[in-house]
């Protein structure tokens, strides 16, 4: 990744905090990209303990998609019941769900 940026190209606020994301180019696709957080190698949490998740990550064991009583695996984070964000389409929330919250 070459020289960082001083203004982001986009700001995600949400569980009180806020995320600067700053594009890189991705030398595989040829397009610059937005460079997300990566909270399972690092997980940061909300003041009370609950975990910031990406949209997109897989969902967990406790994932729940009430829209679907035949398969309640919403597949990841952002069609998960226990996901917040802050605005819609965020790619950045907090997952709700009591199970992994840290105490």
């Amino acid at each position: 990744m070459g020289k960082r940026k001083n203004e982001p190209d986009r700001i995600v606020y949400t569980g009180g905090k806020e995320f600067r994301l700053y594009k890189y180019y991705d030398e595989l696709s040829g397009d610059e990209i937005l460079d997300y957080p990566n909270f399972q190698e690092s997980p940061e949490y909300t003041s009370d303990g609950r975990p910031f998740t990406l949209a997109v990550q897989e969902s967990c064991e406790y994932g729940r998609d009430d829209n679907d009583s035949n398969d309640p695996d919403p597949g990841d984070c952002g069609g998960c019941v226990w996901f917040h964000r802050e605005a819609a389409y965020d790619p950045i929330g907090v997952c709700m769900c009591e199970e992994i919250r840290r105490i």
